[in-house]
């Protein structure tokens, strides 16, 4: 899902405000994506092996001093529009995507929340196997980083938004599943048609 007004805060202001540096990505080519959590390192890695356009993006994003941050649900608080003051990430969504942008609309990095916790705990109850959850992960990963973060981080600005599907638009005709769909090509994970989890393994137990 892409960033909507509200705000990710919490360990995202020690991230970028107090200078902490989160440990790289094992495979990832250099500082386009920081990320601590060991399953989204995992994850980051896997994709960057297996995905020549995801490695291609990274190397880009990378030469412009621009960042994706990956931070997990557990890790951030949201502020809404009006709220004094924040609240925990909403166990009920997937992901997130918040650009962070000066009052002219040049971005200089893209917060991307995963709930890995949440989609762990849906694989649990269901059995999967470990593959399972990594190759659900490892596609959430590609339309939140690959299809809505890189736009922003090789454009700069709020104007490169790569948006989900528009009410009546065929949900692969739309500018994030169309990237997401590159990048699950080359990893051999399907293609996704819709705007739902159809085409994650966890839809499977929560139909």
């Amino acid at each position: 899902m892409a960033g909507s007004a509200s705000l990710v805060v919490a360990l995202l202001l020690a991230t970028l405000v107090a200078g902490s540096v989160p440990v790289r990505a094992g495979g990832d080519p250099g500082p386009a994506v920081e990320v601590r959590n060991p399953a989204l390192r995992a994850a980051v890695a896997r994709i960057s092996r297996g995905s020549a356009a995801w490695r291609q993006a990274m190397a880009e994003v990378a030469a412009t001093g621009r960042r994706a941050v990956l931070l997990t649900a557990d890790d951030v608080m949201i502020l809404p529009d009006g709220a004094a003051r924040p609240e925990p990430f909403d166990p009920s969504e997937l992901a997130a995507v918040t650009p962070i942008a000066d009052a002219r609309g040049h971005v200089s990095a893209v917060v991307v929340v995963v709930n890995v916790a949440g989609l762990e705990a849906v694989h649990d109850r269901r059995g999967s196997l470990p593959a399972e959850f990594h190759d659900d992960l490892d596609r959430v990963l590609a339309h939140e980083v690959f299809g809505h973060a890189v736009p922003y981080l090789l454009a700069g600005h709020l104007s490169g938004r790569c948006a989900d599907p528009e009410a009546g638009e065929r949900a692969a005709a739309a500018c994030a599943i169309q990237r997401e769909n590159v990048v699950r090509a080359e990893l051999g994970l399907g293609r996704r048609t819709d705007r739902a989890l159809n085409s994650l393994a966890l839809a499977r137990a929560i139909r």
